[in-house]
This record gives structure tokens, sequence and C-alpha cells, in this order.
């Protein structure tokens, strides 16, 4: 009996000392275990709670910063940012070629008008003076030196039969004219020359038929085989030689007194006329009231057949310059009677 006692008392001592390890030992391995899980990355509840913190932490800031980022560079943006890159790329080579067409251009057209000297300052105001003066529709910027030049003296060559040509006459400087009729050759002084293309030009802005020459400078041998024909037909008509050269003189010019033979002189005609179709026309009346202005005369007017020896020729007009021209227009004189007047008025 106290044996039994004795064996439940053990047992009992052993529960209780069982009970004690246990509580001593599970602390321990707990104590043991955690350190380890931690470094391991097995802590539950402290690593998910940081990593919610830190996801929180980052979403609010990108949630903060994306808004700024999408107003600058979203999908709108970027588009129209490509298409304001595209034109700022593409606006250069734009440029570069309006550059080159233009510098192009200008080149060809020096080089195209290599014969008419480039304006200065000065002849520039000149020009924009007498083009506001005399209501020019062209633009004869580039032809102003030749209706006025500087020389305003050097084109008063007066030839008639008092003051005849010699047969070995011929100017230096001849140059075929632009505006002609065609299969024509026709030549003229070069300063006379340009100013018939300048007063072409305008004419042709001013409604006339296309102006262009019919006859211009003729050598000495030319006119003699024009005249000498001529005196030819009168004679089989039964005119006498003297009758006949008496006749042809009022229209054409004796060999060496034809003012053809000086380059100063052209006779023009509107496209399609004749000689006898043209006064009356608006082309002549047009050429009487503005020819002054590109330095030309009506060479032969009317009412001066006694001076001139020749009847009025609207379609002759002869170069002497625009300063000339002006004043012979002005006053109503033929070209013996200026020449006159400037002699006896120094």
């Amino acid at each position: 009996m106290n044996y039994i006692c004795a064996l439940k008392n053990t047992l009992n001592i052993l529960k209780t000392t069982r009970n004690l390890v246990l509580f001593a030992v599970i602390p321990l391995l707990f104590a043991l275990i955690l350190p380890s899980c931690a470094e391991n990355g097995t802590t539950v509840t402290e690593t998910e709670t940081e990593t919610e913190i830190i996801t929180e932490t980052e979403t609010e800031a990108e949630a903060e910063t994306i808004p700024a980022i999408e107003t600058e560079t979203g999908p709108d943006t970027a588009a129209e940012t490509e298409e304001e890159t595209t034109a700022d790329v593409t606006a250069e080579p734009e440029t570069a070629a309006e550059t080159t067409v233009e510098e192009t251009t200008g080149e060809q057209t020096t080089e195209a008008e290599t014969t008419t000297p480039p304006v200065t300052e000065t002849e520039a105001e000149t020009t924009k003076a007498y083009e506001n003066a005399l209501g020019f529709k062209a633009d004869l910027s580039a032809y102003e030196k030749y209706m006025e030049p500087e020389d305003k003296d050097g084109y008063l060559l007066l030839v008639n039969p008092d003051h005849p040509l010699s047969k070995d006459y011929k100017p230096s400087d001849l140059t075929y004219i632009k505006d002609k009729r065609e299969g024509r050759n026709d030549r003229l002084c070069l300063y006379a020359a340009k100013a018939l293309e300048a007063l072409v030009k305008e004419a042709s802005e001013n409604g006339c038929k296309k102006l262009a020459s019919v006859s211009a400078y003729r050598p000495y041998n030319t006119q003699k085989y024009i005249f000498d024909t001529d005196v030819e037909k009168l004679m089989q008509q039964g005119y006498s030689k003297e009758e006949a050269i008496a006749i042809e003189r009022k229209d054409t010019a004796y060999p060496g007194e034809s003012e053809h033979q000086s380059g100063l002189a052209v006779d023009v005609l509107g496209d399609g006329m004749r000689l006898y179709e043209f006064e009356g026309t608006y082309e002549a009346d047009w050429l009487a009231e503005n020819a002054w202005k590109f330095g030309f005369i009506i060479r032969y007017p009317k009412d001066k057949e006694e001076i001139t020896t020749y009847v009025y020729e609207p379609w002759h007009i002869r170069y002497v310059g625009r300063y000339h021209a002006k004043r012979i227009y002005d006053t109503g004189m033929c070209l013996e009677e200026y020449i006159e007047y400037l002699a006896n008025n120094e």
C-alpha cells in the first residue's frame, strides 16, 4: 500500500518536472529558432508589415509623380512633341531648299543679265524718281542708264543731205536688236538697242501690239542698192533719171544721207502692220507721245518736211537720249531746228 502511494507520488513529481521542463525548454527553442527564421526571411508578421508599408509609400510617391510626368510626356503630348520635333527637323531642309533656290535663281539671273551693268544706289534713286514721274508700268530700272546716258550730248549726230556720212562710216558698238521681225538680223548702237528693249516692254504693258524693228542699221552699200533700185523703177514708169532721183529722195535717203547708217535710227511697227498702215493707229499715237521717255524722237514729224526734206514717218524713231528727247518733244522742234537752237544758245 505504501509502495503504491510512493509510486503515485513519483509519477506526480515526474509530471510536474516534465511540465516545468517543457515550460523551460519551449521558450529556449523559440529563442533559438526565431533569430534563424528572421535571418532566412521567414518572419511573417513583421516582414509582411514592413513590405506593406514600403509598397504603400512607393505607391503614394508614384501616385504623386505620375500625373506630373503624364502632363508633360503623355501620349498626346508625346505625339505633339514628335510632330514639333519633325517640324523642326523638316524646317531646316525646307529653309535650306528655299535659300538654295533663291541663291541659285540669283546666280542664274546674274549670269543671264551679264550684259546689263549693276544699278548703283544713285541710279536706283534716279530710277525711282523717273518711274514716279513717267508712270512706267514695267520695271525698267535695268535700262535707265541706256535711256538717259551719262554722255547726254554723245548721240546728237545730225545726218541729212547737208551732213552726209562717208561711205566707210560704221558704228563700233553695233548690237543685235532683241525685238525684230522674224527673219531679220537688225542691229543698232548698244545704247539705242537697249533703250528700244525698254520701249517695247513698256509699249506692251500699255496695250500696244508687239512693236518690232522692221529696219535698223544699214551700211552705205545697202542704202545705195535700195535707192538705185527704186530710181530704176521710177524710170521704167517714164520719169527721167533726174526726176526719178528727186522723187525718190522724198521717201528714201540718198546713200550717205540715211540715218540708218548711223546705227541710231530704227523703223518700228506693230505686229503684222505695214509702213503705211501705221499712221493713225493706237501704237503710232502711243509712240508719238511716249518715245521721248526712252530717249527717242519721231525723227520726221508732220509739218517739218521742208526742213527735214522727208515726209512724215511715224514709224521712224531716232535715239538721242532722254535729256534731249524731252526738250525736243516739249518744244516741238525737229532735230535740225534743235541742233541749230543749241548752237545759238550755248
